[in-house]
Formats: structure tokens, sequence, C-alpha cells
């Protein structure tokens, strides 16, 4: 599991299940964000989205469970530097570095 994958779901979520809009959100292909998201199921062994054939159409229960725990890490990792760029006033402040996959 990766952390660009949590971001892809959420993005996903936050998009209204639409895959393309969340690829332009997230500044990487709606192929890459499909494979990832492919990637992520098959590693979970959890369906995170119900589908109507290749359109996503709802978010299944278990996909509850996993967008609420996935929020709760990003949440973490935004406490992490907003803790991080207070500690350093005069460094740049810290980002996460986040990379467009290949489909």
């Amino acid at each position: 599991m990766k952390l660009q994958q949590l971001r892809f779901i959420l993005a996903i979520a936050e998009s209204g299940l639409n895959i393309t809009q969340a690829s332009e959100k997230l500044y990487t292909s709606q192929p890459g964000v499909s494979k990832q998201l492919r990637l992520l199921e098959d590693e979970l062994g959890i369906q995170i989205f119900a589908r109507n054939g290749k359109n996503l159409v709802g978010v299944t229960d278990e996909g509850r469970v996993i967008l609420e725990k996935a929020s709760a890490v990003m949440s973490q990792i935004n406490q992490i530097k907003a803790f991080s760029n207070e500690m350093n006033p005069n460094r740049r402040p810290l980002t996460i570095q986040s990379f467009s996959v290949a489909a």
C-alpha cells in the first residue's frame, strides 16, 4: 500500500466517483489512477468502490471504512508537515512529493 494510492482513492471519492476529474485534480493520468485503484483493491482484497461495468457507482461498506482510515492517515501526515514547518520557520515549508504513475 502506498500513500499515493490513499490520495487517489480520496480524490476519487471527493470527485463524485469520477476518475477523470480525480486524475485532473491530482495532475496525473486517468489510466494511472485506475491502475493504482485496482492495485490497492487487489492488495487489500477489498472492493472499495461499487461498479456498473467500468463506471464507479458507489462506495462499498468496506470502502467507507477504508476511506475513513485513509482520511485519518492524510490528516496525520498534514499534522506532521505542519509540525515540521513550525519547528523550522526559516526553512522552506515541507511538502510531501507526489508523482505521476504511468499506466
